[in-house]
């Protein structure tokens, strides 16, 4: 087994050593200046002697850092050659988005043409989540929907959302004008299972009882229990920017008008582990122009 320290630790020293900066690293391998100073210090700790002079106007490299770099040097450098080796040319700024699959699906896929256009530079990566994201760590962004009544330390809201219950036209055609429990309870249900609770909120905002005649059709995403109604027919409800893809192509139908605001929105997330890169400040720009507060006077359904 070989003895040796986190690779952070080694970036983080090789970084700061090449810049004799700990800021210019941390700008580089896109981090705190803290986080660079603590994975030094690890890494001074795992050999119990310094690696740098810290000085008033900068760093410089102990007899013993300057005698480790150029062995580690090389060694990244070889690493860096096998891996590009295996990925091939990659581009020269990148953005890992962590977000639900129903949003990359409903939303993000059929817009994200414009942000690429806009930044051909960029790699974009898109981890499709359901509920959660077991390494949401390695995200530079998460997109999350959130209770207005939340608090996740630095989300921004992406525009304003109105909840919605939609319903494919054959089932449509037998609604009233106004919400009527017995029609709803009469239909198939279709519910999204996790945080939101979609259709017990709707039905609870408009005073239904639940009483479902028939056992309801039970999903893990929005996507799927969208088009479960499109396809077979039934009742949902989500969110007004789920709904408008379907709703535009008419597979779906709201027969009770776009619905009230809702507290539910969607925010974007930045990772509070690292620095926001330019690449990444690009995308939270990009999206929260996308996805501006809708007017609540503004009908959904023409």
């Amino acid at each position: 087994m070989r003895q040796l320290p986190h690779l952070n630790y080694l970036e983080a020293f090789e970084a700061a050593a090449r810049h004799l900066s700990f800021t210019m690293a941390a700008e580089e391998l896109n981090c705190t200046q803290a986080a660079i100073s603590q994975r030094v210090r690890a890494l001074e700790q795992f050999f119990a002697r310094p690696l740098f002079h810290r000085r008033s106007n900068g760093l410089e490299l102990t007899e013993v850092g300057a005698a480790f770099l150029p062995g580690i040097t090389d060694a990244l450098d070889r690493a860096e050659v096998a891996t590009r080796g295996l990925l091939g040319t990659r581009a020269a700024t990148s953005v890992t988005v962590s977000a639900p699959v129903s949003f990359v699906m409903l939303w993000l896929s059929g817009n994200i043409g414009r942000f690429c256009s806009a930044h051909p530079q960029v790699e974009l990566r898109l981890n499709s989540t359901i509920w959660t994201d077991p390494n949401v760590e390695l995200a530079d962004l998460s997109i999350l929907i959130l209770d207005r009544a939340q608090s996740v330390a630095g989300a921004q809201r992406l525009g304003q959302e109105r909840l919605m219950l939609l319903c494919d036209p054959e089932t449509a055609r037998s609604a009233g004008t106004t919400p009527d429990a017995q029609w709803f309870n009469a239909n198939r249900l279709v519910y999204v299972q996790g945080t939101m609770d979609f259709l017990d909120r709707w039905a609870e905002s408009q005073g239904i009882a639940v009483a479902p005649a028939q056992p309801p059709l039970k999903t893990d995403n929005v996507a799927t229990a969208l088009e479960a109604v499109a396809s077979a027919g039934g009742i949902v409800a989500t969110i007004s920017s789920y709904a408008a893809g379907y709703l535009a192509s008419g597979r779906l139908v709201a027969p009770f008008g776009p619905g009230d605001i809702s507290p539910l929105a969607l925010h974007i997330v930045p990772n509070q582990q690292r620095r926001l890169s330019r690449a990444a400040s690009d995308f939270v720009r990009w999206i929260s122009a996308e996805i501006p507060t809708m007017d609540p006077q503004t009908s959904l359904i023409s």
